[in-house]
């Protein structure tokens, strides 16, 4: 029996997995948005549709630009089929219902998460061997934060799939000898920094790739210009940049003031004045990632990687270090910073598979030749454990993504039980209930109303006083908010204090949790971007919604 005959039967069943478990549940709370940072890629792009090439927060245009060329497409597709005779009608559609809009990122993740797992398996099969790269893809497939994420209209994945394919370009590169594809990585880099900033480390990854291609080669021309090899490949690295986010190149100034704002806004484990975790960097990342990919998995993966970077130091293998070199340098720069968020760590995970699966294949295979059937049995069921947590995780979250948010449910009992026209103070957008305003109205909203979204720390940005003078009839706190700690111990007091004060002296007309029973589960920063933590805990998607009435003195 010729194992190679089922390689690709079985790749072709773990990319159809990796899709599945990506596409399961992602039409989570459409037609209303419920992850925070999804309108501004979408927005960004159909902004671009209408003439503005800068749009604010500015961050990096890269995801933008590939919704900016799926909208466009969607457009001249409806415009034949009869969809929309102009644009303006195709801005009523997105206003109508945005659902497909938002489909169609969320669909760009999905995919792109997907191709990452691709892209793991020919990395691991170039440097290892097929069975290293057929058991990295299994595990990245099934990792937990890995599909989560790809369910989401925002860059993290794509740039994850760009790093990946930057590696594994340059390797592919290493070992044929080509530097067309060490080129080829180069444009795919700068394409991975177009997607999000803190891809850069991969600069450093390509020029080490560069330098060690220019050191191995016997091309007498190539070797009459210092690092010529580096050089071009650096060059491929800014036209991928560029032709990723040309908005940058044509205005600069504000990106470069957002990308220092932002870095700033990092502060004591926390994000302006939210505080996301006490931990340092470096243990926020690994928690992240345990939890993310499970144990097992990690500590296999930490064990591979440092076999893997004491067998290159001492052989003096430059390849296998280049290899490793992202996702220290990554780690390294992300752990040194108090810019919390388990996204970031997503860029990790490709790697930490491969080096789980390299092990794993190690064990098996130094087994098999001692003919240790016992041993044999225990590495694989090892590596069954290692892929059935994060796969369990990954279900239960599409499963309860397919469930109603608990802010649709809010809405459609508000709009049974409070009276159109009231006026409604809410923690903040996005975190509490979709209603129709005067100046912007909601799919399927049955009712209008005067709504105040207050941001910044909640409602405790104004004392009750302030809600009673101005005429608010009711007040809607949000657990993805009042849930949050601060930075500040005495202003967290007080905000606490303010939230009991509600609890206690307003009536409560009625409170939606996501969970059953009384006890909440233990509340995590990222929940507030959809189902993380205890999973088993929760029912449905979305944060406990407290709607209270304000009764005049």
């Amino acid at each position: 029996m010729n194992p190679k005959r089922f390689e690709p039967v079985l790749l072709a069943g773990i990319l159809f997995a990796a899709l599945a478990l990506r596409l399961g549940g992602i039409g989570f709370g459409l037609p209303y948005v419920y992850h925070y940072d999804e309108h501004f890629y979408v927005n960004t792009a159909l902004k671009l549709g209408a003439g503005v090439i800068n749009n604010p927060p500015y961050a990096p245009t890269g995801f933008s630009n590939i919704l900016f060329i799926e909208y466009a497409c969607y457009y001249v597709t409806g415009k034949v089929l009869g969809l929309f005779a102009s644009p303006q009608e195709f801005e009523v559609a997105y206003r109508t219902d945005p659902t497909i809009f938002y489909l169609l990122g969320r669909l760009t993740s999905a995919i792109l998460g997907t191709m990452t797992v691709l892209a793991v398996y020919l990395l691991g099969k170039m440097s290892k061997g097929p069975a290293v790269g057929l058991t990295a893809a299994g595990l990245l497939a099934a990792s937990f934060l890995h599909v989560r994420n790809s369910h989401h209209s925002v860059p993290d994945i794509a740039m994850a799939f760009f790093v990946v394919l930057t590696v594994m370009l340059a390797v592919a590169s290493d070992c044929q000898g080509k530097r067309r594809y060490l080129y080829l990585a180069g444009l795919s880099g700068g394409l991975a920094v177009a997607m999000k900033w803190s891809a850069f480390p991969i600069a450093i990854t390509l020029a080490g790739f560069g330098i060690w291609m220019q050191a191995k080669t016997r091309d007498k021309i190539a070797g009459k210009i210092p690092n010529r090899i580096a050089l071009f490949t650096i060059l491929s690295f800014g036209s991928g940049f560029v032709l990723g986010s040309p908005q940058i190149l044509y205005n600069p100034a504000p990106y470069l003031r957002e990308a220092i704002n932002q870095q700033a806004a990092g502060q004591a484990g926390g994000f302006g004045t939210w505080q996301v975790d006490t931990l340092p960097g470096w243990l926020f990342y690994g928690e992240t990632l345990v939890y993310g990919m499970g144990l097992i998995l990690v500590v296999l993966g930490l064990v591979g990687g440092l076999q893997q970077l004491a067998i290159a130091i001492r052989e003096r293998d430059g390849t296998r270090m280049l290899l490793l070199s992202f996702p220290i340098i990554y780690f390294a720069f992300m752990g040194a910073t108090s810019h919390y968020f388990a996204r970031y760590a997503l860029a990790m995970m490709p790697f930490v598979a491969l080096s789980a699966a390299e092990i794993l294949i190690a064990l098996v295979t130094r087994f098999r030749v001692k003919r240790n059937g016992l041993a044999q049995g225990v590495i694989v069921a090892l590596a069954a454990l290692a892929i059935a947590q994060p796969l369990a995780y990954s279900i239960r979250h599409d499963a309860l993504l397919t469930r109603q948010d608990t802010r649709t449910l809010a809405k459609e009992w508000i709009e049974l039980h409070i009276p159109a026209g009231a006026k409604i103070a809410v923690d903040w957008p996005v975190h509490g209930p979709p209603l129709s305003t005067p100046e912007r109205a909601v799919p399927n909203g049955k009712n209008v109303y005067d709504v105040l979204d207050v941001g910044g720390t909640g409602l405790y940005e104004h004392p009750i006083e302030w809600y009673y003078e101005n005429g608010f009839d009711y007040l809607i706190a949000s657990s993805f908010i009042y849930r949050i700690p601060l930075v500040y111990a005495d202003v967290d007091s007080e905000r606490r204090e303010f939230y009991a004060w509600l609890d206690n002296h307003l009536e409560r007309m009625q409170e939606i949790r996501p969970h059953k029973g009384n006890s909440e589960p233990p509340f995590e920063f990222d929940q507030i971007y959809g189902p993380y933590t205890s999973l088993w805990r929760f029912d449905r998607p979305g944060p406990t919604l407290k709607i209270y009435a304000l009764r005049r003195p």
